[in-house]
């Protein structure tokens, strides 16, 4: 069966509740990868403001580069955003090393905005995203144009 990128609600509701938030079909955009029919990885795109868009990450596997190239030519190129923006958990070490290898950067932190501790906020601009290179956008048959 392989690999093989996927939208829609059951991978919206499964991100959520792996990041422990929500998900509104009518508001937000999900992505997903399956390998062999099951889901491992997945995003939900919500908050767009023309300006910068929210992003929850979640990942119970590998993720492959054309899902790394899919997941952030959406934002930039279709939602043509200039920031992502991800909350993460203080708490959350494997989502903050996550986070940190894909490029993000820390930006602000509110203190004590979970029960378990902050709530970090990482954030990417269009130019700082190396999934927008030559190397990645091949993958899903797209070049980069700036």
């Amino acid at each position: 069966m392989g690999w093989h990128i996927v939208y829609g609600t059951d991978i919206g509701e499964w991100v959520a509740k792996r990041v422990q938030g929500g998900y509104d079909a009518n508001r937000s955009q999900a992505i997903g990868l399956k390998k062999d029919g099951e889901i491992v990885a997945g995003v939900i795109y919500e908050n767009w403001n023309k300006k910068s868009i929210w992003c929850h990450i979640a990942v119970e596997g590998r993720m492959t580069p054309r899902f790394l190239a899919v997941i952030f030519d959406y934002p930039y190129n279709t939602a043509q955003v200039d920031k992502i923006i991800v909350p993460v958990g203080s708490d959350n070490e494997e989502s903050t090393r996550l986070v940190k290898k894909m490029g993000f950067t820390e930006e602000s932190k509110i203190k004590d905005g979970r029960p378990e501790g902050d709530i970090v906020f990482y954030t990417m601009a269009h130019d700082e995203c190396r999934f927008l290179t030559d190397k990645y956008r091949s993958k899903i048959g797209a070049r980069h144009h700036g």
